[in-house]
């Protein structure tokens, strides 16, 4: 092999490797970020922020109603089911900002606590305090998923796979919980407003109901 095949051969790797290394540099600024998420992702962080504070108030309503004096075990169970679903969907909104290519994380200054919860000191006050507790989170999931749904110039936010993420994961089973809260709040409504032994009898027999009858 002659002097120039040499050159040529060296030139043409050193040119391959100054190339495969600008290819390399140039890979950062490539992420999963698409579509409108980023504009929705702020209202996604507010969504996760307030799961968790949910997931902690109804602990404490559960642990509430576990209490000797009050022994509604069928209450204890329903609050700390619907905690436990409001940490599960905590928990998939935090994986689901990664998997669109934003860290996972809080607001810390979104002031997701409101101060208009009916005293919890009986069941039907602690219903009605759940009931409003499932609408803010229901209404919030609307709320991005409309900004994620429309398909307009002005809706920076659109996102199909943002929509279908918040149809399958909060939505749908928060319809579901409104709808049986609701019922809940007309039972226990109609009871305390009979006689104490009966309303006694009835009390208990609702709460040997939620043992057995409530589901996500």
């Amino acid at each position: 092999m002659n002097l120039f095949s040499v050159l040529v051969i060296v030139g043409a790797t050193l040119a391959v490797s100054v190339s495969g290394q600008r290819r390399s540099a140039e890979v950062g600024p490539y992420t999963a970020q698409f579509s409108g998420y980023k504009y929705i992702q702020r209202d996604i962080t507010n969504m996760t922020t307030q799961l968790l504070s949910q997931n902690f108030d109804f602990l404490f309503l559960a642990a509430d109603f576990d209490r000797y004096h009050r022994d509604r075990p069928g209450f204890e169970q329903l609050y700390r089911e619907i905690a436990d679903q409001a940490w599960a969907d905590a928990i998939a909104l935090l994986q689901y900002q990664s998997r669109r290519g934003f860290p996972g994380q809080l607001d810390e200054s979104y002031l997701f606590r409101v101060n208009d919860h009916p005293k919890m000191t009986d069941e039907l006050g602690s219903l009605q305090m759940a009931l409003g507790e499932e609408k803010r989170v229901a209404e919030m999931a609307h709320a991005i998923h409309q900004k994620a749904s429309v398909a307009a110039e002005t809706a920076r936010g659109y996102d199909p796979d943002a929509a279908h993420f918040l149809d399958r994961q909060l939505i749908k089973r928060r319809s579901g919980s409104v709808r049986k809260l609701t019922g809940y709040i007309h039972i226990v409504n109609g009871l305390i407003n009979l006689d104490t032994v009966t309303r006694d009898m009835g009390l208990h027999l609702f709460d040997h109901s939620l043992e057995t009858n409530w589901q996500h």
